[in-house]
């Protein structure tokens, strides 16, 4: 079944950039002197593994003028497409476990949900889960933490039914990819007992890892998919630029890197070789965009390309190493850097992104205008694309070629 899956994911990328599977360059090292207890900024690379050559050329269709109702396509093609409705019920926290099924919380019921391999949702658990604020899935999507809005926290194994209460002063959990530890912020009532921390699932042997005081809110909890990097802090360098920190377990010597605009948000790639962020930039009348950059060894910083989309890098995901799918809305408005609540009613497209070449098409106009919230895909289903709708939270499918 994996062999058929990548077959067909081949097929779908061909389709659509007229092209085969292709074997990225690799990534040029870097040579760096550092110096102990410092971040070092990167330096920009000479040789870039992107190729630069279609690089901010959008590859769309031809325009064609017609005066008779577009036609809806049952598979993605590029324009219109038919987009059907695959969970009803109010949702929320939806996510793509690494076996292609998806979980999510009904905020009907107050129960968490997964949907099998017959297309029918099942409970993970009988218990519910009311108030919930925020949701940190593991991978196999078999554990989580979740915050609740009365500032109470928990970690809830699915697979046993097992759940450990946390403290309340540990703020914005997020859990490995492989579920066998979490970090997070304990905030103390005093500055000085603020800090980054690490801990077990479970919450046992906890450890700190950096003092944070007053800058909490400079570090974005985000663990590498090998687990080394638990946090970034990211810092304004100047009107224009932020310098990110790679912040590890063992108070690693990373580089840090250097972003344009303010307001970063980065997604790894699934090696972790690299990330794709986003920024504003207030020369854009403060509309994000998307950046990709390497983000792993000697090399973080460099090969650091912009990709023409306006779009958060919340509203990606990456389909493999190299292919990224993003929900970009038809007119980004200007300040929604500064204020995200001003894409909450944009119809949004989904393009397909070759980190690659930098290549990039729109392969697929929702039908009726949707707001997404959470787009999914999995190889283990490669023939559909999932996604949560931002204003009546159901999730929704569309059929690939």
């Amino acid at each position: 079944m994996i062999f058929l899956a990548a077959i067909m994911f081949a097929f779908f990328l061909y389709w659509f950039f007229w092209r085969g599977l292709f074997s990225p360059p690799k990534s040029q090292e870097v040579a760096t002197t550092t110096t102990p207890g410092q971040l070092q900024e990167a330096k920009e690379a000479k040789n870039r593994p992107i190729s630069t050559s279609t690089l901010g050329q959008l590859t769309t269709a031809n325009t064609i003028f017609t005066t008779e109702k577009p036609t809806v396509s049952e598979v993605a093609n590029g324009g219109l497409t038919k987009t059907e409705a695959f969970i009803k019920e109010p949702t929320a926290f939806s996510m793509m476990t690494s076996n292609g099924q998806i979980n999510y919380l009904n905020t009907k019921d107050g129960k968490f949900y997964r949907v099998g391999a017959d297309g029918q949702p099942f409970p993970l658990s009988d218990q519910t889960f009311f108030g919930a604020s925020n949701v940190s899935w593991d991978k196999s999507g078999d554990r989580a933490i979740i915050e609740f809005l009365d500032g109470s926290n928990l970690v809830y194994d699915f697979s046993n039914k097992r759940q450990v209460i946390l403290p309340k002063h540990w703020e914005d959990l997020k859990i490995t990819n492989n579920g066998d530890a979490l970090a997070f912020k304990n905030m103390g009532y005093d500055v000085e007992n603020r800090y980054l921390a690490v801990a077990k699932f479970d919450g046992s042997q906890p450890k700190i890892i950096e003092a944070i005081g007053e800058n909490a809110h400079k570090v974005q909890i985000n663990w590498s998919p090998n687990n080394q990097v638990v946090a970034l802090y990211v810092e304004g360098k100047d009107s224009n630029r932020s310098e990110v920190y790679f912040v590890g377990q063992n108070k690693e010597n990373f580089r840090s890197m250097i972003v344009q605009g303010r307001g970063f948000e980065g997604k790894w790639s699934p090696s972790g070789n690299y990330m794709l962020y986003s920024t504003y930039d207030v020369n854009d009348d403060y509309r994000p965009s998307l950046w990709i950059s390497a983000a792993s060894g000697e090399n973080i910083g460099a090969q650091r390309n912009p990709l023409p989309l306006k779009t958060f890098v919340d509203k990606c995901t990456f389909a493999d190493e190299y292919f990224v799918l993003c929900a970009v809305p038809e007119e980004m408005p200007k300040g929604a850097g500064l204020n995200k609540d001003l894409i909450n009613d944009t119809s949004d497209d989904v393009w397909i992104i070759n980190l690659a070449t930098g290549d990039m098409k729109m392969i697929a106009k929702p039908q009726e205008a949707k707001t997404i919230e959470n787009i999914m895909y999995s190889a283990a289903n490669p023939k559909k694309i999932f996604f949560s709708e931002k204003n009546n939270k159901q999730i929704y499918q569309i059929n690939l070629p």
